[in-house]
């Protein structure tokens, strides 16, 4: 199984503070051009089976694009959301009840403290994303080293429009990284990620092929 994940592009939201606002906010003019030249490279490298986007305004404005470029309309799924925009048992937050975040709070860096006053901690939201995983690639079937036999292929190509948290969660999720093990994963607007499952035995499950890629925005377009 191929992973493919997507930021989404620039929004509103990431022209302020969220210390201070918090809105459910669409693209900017610069998001909706680089979500539209995302889907022209994903149409010509990726031809996805199965694509998911996150049900916040700015990653289903950005898939809606992308689809429309692509033939091909996205399953909208608040699994995917982003930290802050859920409570901490998953359920969603309506926008109009969104908190700011709190002030020089960095969640990875703390992550059993809630973001906002009364939302997710970094471990229960990293907790929601790798349930969201799971039912991509049931538990059970996730190979172990010294495994007697490899899995049957998975021909699946995934496509999944997101957040930058969330792509950090995935990160964190698949690689089994340690709670207190602080690793910053960067990723620019409708930046490129493509994680296979390929368990084998006596072999890792998850292999990164890239990270961040933005052949499609010319330099002055990546923020």
């Amino acid at each position: 199984m191929h992973l493919y994940l997507v930021r989404h592009g620039q929004s509103h939201v990431n022209l302020g503070d969220i210390t201070v606002s918090h809105r459910d906010e669409p693209l900017t003019d610069l998001g909706r051009e680089q979500a539209a030249r995302a889907g022209e490279w994903i149409r010509e490298n990726i031809r996805a089976t199965d694509f998911y986007a996150s049900s916040v305004a700015r990653t289903a404005q950005t898939a809606q694009i992308i689809g429309s470029v692509v033939g091909q309309q996205p399953t909208l799924t608040d699994g995917l959301r982003e930290i802050g925009t859920c409570r901490p048992d998953g359920t969603p937050i309506p926008s109009t009840e969104f908190e700011t975040f709190t002030p020089e709070l960095w969640g990875t860096l703390d992550p059993y403290t809630p973001v906002t006053a009364t939302g997710e901690s970094w471990m229960q939201f990293r907790s929601r994303i790798g349930a969201f995983l799971e039912d991509l690639v049931p538990a059970a079937r996730r190979n172990r080293m010294g495994s007697p036999s490899e899995e049957p292929s998975d021909p699946r190509r995934i496509l999944l429009v997101a957040h930058a948290g969330v792509i950090e969660a995935v990160f964190e999720y698949i690689f089994e990284k340690g709670p207190w093990s602080v690793v910053a994963v960067e990723t620019h607007h409708t930046g490129i990620t493509h994680i296979e499952h390929r368990p084998q035995p006596n072999r890792p499950d998850w292999w990164l092929h890239y990270h961040n890629i933005t052949h499609h925005l010319t330099d002055e377009m990546r923020t």
